[in-house]
């Protein structure tokens, strides 16, 4: 029989390198970085932003579950939401049939449901008893208000849109009067 020999006696001794590489990573990493962390700003600025501009959504959604509203309180409440997200030239002197059209062209679901409803939502607003369409209509107006988001927009996200408005208004000369009514 042959003789065995052991296998491990021809291992060599592990080399140690002299020094160790401090080099920075190359500058395309520096910038890659540097882009990372500037989407991430931007996009958490962004969501905060929207989460900012939902708040009136939000609290008008706490206003209804507080406590139930009449049609012509629900009304109300819907144009301050309106006047929170649209242009006030827009949305201010809207009322009947207007009034119905803008809520039925900012509505997701059914494209004309106020103006279906638009003999149902007069009466109910100015009755005295609250009735079966008025239920209805109070329904509709809850639904408007759930799914309502604020129009999105690089200035309106990036908070420089009402601030614009404002500036152009004053240099239009649109408030020639001397008030500030």
């Amino acid at each position: 029989m042959p003789e065995q020999t052991n296998p491990l006696v021809d291992l060599k001794d592990i080399i140690l390198p002299t020094s160790y590489e401090t080099a920075l990573p190359a500058i395309g990493w520096w910038i890659l970085g540097v882009l990372v962390i500037l989407s991430l700003s931007l996009l958490l600025f962004a969501a905060w932003r929207f989460w900012y501009l939902d708040k009136p959504r939000r609290e008008a959604l706490l206003k209804l579950k507080q406590q139930p509203a009449t049609l012509a309180e629900l009304n109300v409440l819907m144009k301050r939401l309106a006047l929170s997200y649209y242009p006030r030239q827009q949305v201010a002197s809207l009322n009947g049939q207007a009034w119905l059209a803008f809520l039925d062209s900012t509505s997701r679901k059914n494209q004309a449901a106020f103006s279906e409803l638009q003999d149902a939502w007069q009466q109910a607003l100015y009755s005295a008893t609250p009735s079966d369409s008025a239920q209805q209509c109070i329904q509709l107006g809850e639904q408007w208000i759930k799914q309502l988001r604020p129009p999105l927009s690089m200035a309106s996200l990036f908070g420089f849109g009402r601030h614009q408005q404002n500036t152009k208004q004053h240099l239009n000369g649109k408030n020639k009067g001397g008030s500030d009514v």
